[in-house]
């Protein structure tokens, strides 16, 4: 069962910014190895330390910032899928520490 994964306005203007080859790149690992219920090895996947519930996901030299959504959140979306994550950021690497001290 794959969950459902939903950009923030921010996110969507991250994505808008990068090239095509990377904004693929991210986009093909969100929706096709990015599962909720069996993470691949080869997703390097791990939460922000100090963050919970935030996590972040490494395609190449660019950072995912996400965290599960609530089941009051799924519902509000009227989602079909039992699980989901939201996706705030999609930034280089080395703004990822300026990134975090925005997160709430």
């Amino acid at each position: 069962m794959r969950g459902r994964v939903e950009l923030s306005t921010r996110a969507v203007k991250d994505l808008r910014r990068l090239d095509r080859a990377m904004r693929d790149r991210v986009t093909r690992v969100l929706r096709d190895q990015l599962s909720l219920h069996a993470r691949p090895s080869n997703v390097d996947v791990a939460p922000l330390q100090g963050r919970a519930p935030w996590s972040r996901l490494r395609p190449g030299s660019h950072r995912v910032i996400f965290r599960p959504l609530s089941a009051a959140e799924l519902a509000v979306l009227d989602a079909d899928e039992r699980s989901g994550i939201l996706v705030e950021r999609v930034i280089q690497r080395r703004e990822l520490e300026r990134a975090i001290m925005g997160l709430s």
